[in-house]
């Protein structure tokens, strides 16, 4: 298999995703790049199959959360930096999909607190605005889930990009635009998101429009 075959076959690849397979094609040569590209293939397909077998909603990002954490859990040889109330990351821009919206809305509903001032303002902004470059700097850029405690108060049921965030560097790092930080990657996790990707009635975008579009 040629990785623009490949390419064709699975179009919405995460881009960590991607650079990884970029990565493989320098360092493998031809045909066991070739063959590599072939078991993901199928290790994608077989995954998209699970998701599509679900009813199309919630159900489908819950059970991509719960493959996620599984994969997740795996790791836990590996010492990570993140702690509760350490929430520099809780002020960065996060996309969802429209399950996962449907999860948040149910709780809203349900009486679960949001701050919807703020979820006002921040659905108002594009894609990659650039207000989320201050970080936390910005009261604005606070995470309408998150509570007084610096804690997320949904953190169950929490977007998968937020489950897949971890560093492995200090965490006074991420209240820094200088200091390096050091992510935690799970190849697998990018797989199973990139496998979820493929339901074509799976929408992407920024956490607050996706909310704002759906509570009254």
């Amino acid at each position: 298999m040629t990785l623009a075959a490949f390419l064709d076959t699975h179009k919405r690849l995460t881009r960590s995703l991607k650079k990884f397979i970029s990565d493989y094609e320098v360092q493998l040569d031809f045909e066991t790049f070739s063959a590599f590209l072939v078991n993901l293939s199928e290790e994608l397909s077989l995954k998209s199959a699970e998701f599509l077998a679900l009813p199309e909603g919630p159900l489908r990002a819950k059970k991509l959360h719960a493959l996620v954490e599984t994969e997740i859990e795996q790791g836990q040889n590996i010492e990570v930096s993140c702690v509760k109330g350490c929430s520099a990351c809780c002020h960065m821009e996060v996309e969802i999909t429209n399950y996962e919206a449907d999860i948040l809305k149910n709780l809203i509903d349900q009486g679960h607190p949001v701050d919807r001032a703020r979820l006002a303002t921040q659905s108002q902004r594009g894609l990659q605005d650039k207000a989320w470059h201050q970080g936390w700097r910005s009261p604005d850029n606070k995470c309408v889930f998150l509570n007084s405690e610096g804690a997320c108060s949904v953190y169950e049921h929490r977007p998968v990009m937020c489950r897949r965030h971890s560093v492995t560097s200090p965490a006074k790092n991420c209240e820094s635009r200088d200091a390096a930080i050091v992510l935690r990657y799970f190849p697998k996790v990018d797989l199973l998101i990139s496998a979820a990707n493929e339901d074509q009635n799976l929408q992407v975008g920024p956490l607050a429009k996706m909310l704002q579009m759906r509570i009254p």
